[in-house]
């Protein structure tokens, strides 16, 4: 089996390992390789901070393996740190013939289908200020399949009714991915392929057999550790934590007071050395033992494990795994193991370190890709070839540069898509149109279709299905939208309604008919807005012609608050009387067309009526004279408003005060005998008059009250 080399980076934050490899029958063959480290801090926490320095050392290991190729190398395909990753399951389903096998490619155009799922999933979820064209696709792994809903290891070579897989795909932001790409643009290289770096250690570390277990894999880099689940023989989940080896260097630094790349030297000797020397910024030299140097390191270790744990417990419901594997160079950290492990819950011997021994199948450079740190260059290399990592195709649209991985069949509608380009608009946005009530009825106005836009590849028309490839140029040229919908009440009128013709206050008028619109009067010429609701009829009753002339207070009553001597009293006082051809009428009265209406205004509230009881009360006082009950009236009653006199004519106002008062003449018994008929000249025979007032004897000057009885006789 031959194929050309091909060329594998692991950009990390420490340094840059490159590797040319070849397919074999049992896996690959490592046909060359070289490993840089960075001179300056020029990546941190794996992202890329200095594109120009990562860019030098990428140059010079790609020279390197360029001279050993033969041939110059253009493409490579390289991973990125699962920093600030988004994680996402898809589904997709097929249905199949039932006859033929499923290849290997369908099986993976179904794997495509379950990715764009997961981006579907993805744009659902993020944030209102984030879009989906934020995030590149840069993985994804099958956690299940199904045949005919039965769950199966493979599905290639497999016959049935329906076909159906699950994955987990990761996204990152655009500028973690966009990073890596300006590293290669600078070197003249073109990125094929793009995982992430735990994808890539895992599809080597752990393969298919071994993930019916629940294990953890944690990649500790320089800057990042990366983790990867599995689980009933798929992965559960991939996530990160934003600490690594360079924590446990600066740790160290600070310690001992060194340089950061004295440190970092001092800190690989630890497990190689029983004593370690070195010299701190100060110029002293020191010679520490490899046991104390632990010490200093176990806060930060500890801190890092910590980390680690707390993902883990998390991403797996709260339980411990049944083994974790560390690998990449900071796994070598002196007590990080154990320290894993305890925080974990498990035992030691369930944490392990893993290198280049746990990876089968592999061939070449064991001399320079033996440890820990050998594992993810190899599983990008790895995925690279099984294509567990996608490759990209490079477009532009408008001028604007997209990258976006190829499926079996890449059309202008995916480069759109990924470019965020709006299919909808795409299509001439039909004008907006007015949703109306029209007398209850739902009425729509529609708006004008607008013009299409023109899509050209390269120079020729194309259609949002035909199919593009590699470094196409497309040129989107906007339509032009449609007007919104337009209307006035008069649009809407029916046509069967007329006006009509008639006299009020003696004034002809021609009424149209009756129009509101949100309740409120309209015109016929009034221009209406969306989800307005009209009513159109003909004027048929008084009220009607009113609210037409603006007479809104027609038929309203004045309600008049007020008191009579203390006691509250309430008065409705209509403002107008109605008159229909001469007779009065209310405003539901029914109008046709030649018909008079007058309005007559009424009088306002006075005293005289407010106060007329009362008025009667004060002015007399009802005496029983012998046996008889006789009105015996005085001067009449002051009346006073608010406190001030008032005349019977005044008006009275909402919350004015009425108080009708007694003269001060009071009547006497004297008074009675007029209206007993009894003269002052006794009768024949009679000689003593009898006065008596409820029953006592009386003086002609004795006061008279309101309901006395009086007996006046002669003896």
């Amino acid at each position: 089996m031959s194929d050309r080399p091909s060329l594998a980076l692991d950009i990390g934050t420490r340094k840059v390992v490159g590797l040319l490899t070849v397919p074999t029958p049992k896996g690959l063959k490592i046909t060359a390789a070289e490993k840089l480290e960075h001179t300056t801090r020029a990546m941190v926490d794996g992202q890329i901070h200095d594109v120009v320095e990562v860019a030098a050392v990428v140059e010079k290991i790609v020279q390197k393996l360029s001279a050993k190729a033969g041939f110059p190398l253009t493409e490579a395909a390289v991973a990125a740190a699962g920093r600030a990753l988004k994680t996402f399951k898809g589904t997709a389903a097929r249905e199949l013939p039932g006859l033929s096998e499923l290849t290997h490619d369908d099986v993976f155009s179904l794997e495509l289908e379950a990715v764009q799922a997961a981006q579907a999933a993805m744009a659902a979820a993020l944030r209102d200020k984030e879009k989906p064209q934020e995030y590149h696709y840069v993985g994804h792994s099958v956690m299940g399949a199904r045949l005919d809903g039965l769950a199966i290891g493979n599905l290639v070579g497999q016959r049935g009714n329906l076909a159906e897989l699950d994955v987990i795909a990761t996204f990152l932001p655009r500028g973690v991915v966009d990073s890596l790409q300006a590293v290669l643009n600078r070197v003249g290289l073109e990125m094929t392929a793009l995982t992430l770096e735990p994808i890539a250690a895992l599809s080597v570390a752990v393969p298919s057999t071994m993930r019916h277990l629940n294990l953890v894999l944690v990649d500790v880099g320089a800057g990042t550790s990366d983790i990867a689940i599995t689980s009933k023989g798929s992965v559960l989940a991939y996530d990160m934590v934003p600490i690594a080896g360079d924590e446990i260097t600066e740790a160290l630094s600070e310690a001992y007071l060194l340089d950061f790349k004295v440190g970092e030297i001092v800190k690989r000797q630890i497990n190689t050395k029983t004593e370690v020397s070195f010299v701190d910024i100060l110029g002293n030299k020191q010679t520490v033992p490899a046991a104390k140097l632990t010490a200093a390191l176990k806060p930060a270790v500890d801190r890092l494990a910590g980390q680690i744990a707390e993902r883990v417990l998390r991403l797996n419901n709260g339980v411990p795994p049944q083994a974790i594997m560390l690998v990449g160079g900071g796994s070598l950290t002196p007590g990080l193991g154990a320290a894993v492990a305890a925080a974990v819950g498990l035992p030691d011997s369930r944490v392990a370190v893993r290198g280049r021994d746990a990876i089968a199948g592999v061939e070449g450079a064991k001399a320079l890709l033996n440890g820990p740190d050998a594992v993810t260059p190899i599983g990008i290399a790895a995925a690279s070839r099984d294509k567990s990592t996608l490759g990209f195709h490079l477009v532009h649209v408008n001028k604007l540069s997209v990258r976006i991985f190829h499926p079996s069949k890449l059309t202008v509608a995916d480069a759109l898509l990924a470019a965020g380009v709006s299919i909808r608009d795409l299509q001439g946005t039909v004008g907006r149109g007015l949703t109306l009530t029209v007398n209850g009825d739902l009425h729509i106005v529609r708006g004008t279709f607008g013009k299409p836009a023109r899509i050209l590849v390269g120079d020729q028309p194309a259609a949002l299905d035909t199919p593009i490839v590699h470094r196409d140029h497309i040129t989107v040229i906007p339509g032009t939208p449609g007007t919104p919908g337009k209307a006035k009440v008069a649009d809407l009128a029916p046509q069967a309604l007329r006006p009509i013709t008639i006299t009020l206050d003696g004034r002809p008028h021609v009424i149209e008919p009756l129009v509101t619109v949100n309740g409120a009067h309209s015109r016929l010429d009034r221009q209406l807005n969306d989800n307005d609701e009209v009513v159109i009829r003909p004027v048929s009753a008084v009220e009607d012609v009113l609210l037409y002339a603006g007479i809104e207070d027609a038929d309203v009553a004045d309600v008049v608050h007020f008191s009579v001597d203390g006691v509250s009293e309430v008065a409705r006082r209509p403002r107008y009387q109605l008159y229909l051809n001469g007779l009065p009428a209310g405003p539901s009265a029914t109008m046709k067309d030649g018909d008079r209406l007058e309005l007559a205004r009424l009088p306002a509230l006075t005293v005289r009526e407010v106060a007329a009881a009362a008025i009667v009360e004060n002015s007399s006082l009802r005496v029983r004279v012998n046996g008889k009950i006789i009105d015996l009236y005085n001067a009449g009653p002051v009346l006073t408003k608010n406190g001030v006199p008032a005349q019977l004519a005044d008006l009275v106002a909402d919350n004015d005060a009425i108080a009708v008062l007694k003269r001060a003449e009071t009547p006497i018994f004297a008074h009675l005998l007029i209206q007993a008929g009894l003269g002052t000249t006794p009768p024949k025979d009679k000689t003593r008059l009898v006065m008596l007032l409820n029953g006592d004897p009386a003086e002609f000057h004795t006061p008279i009250q309101d309901g006395d009885t009086a007996e006046i006789y002669w003896e």
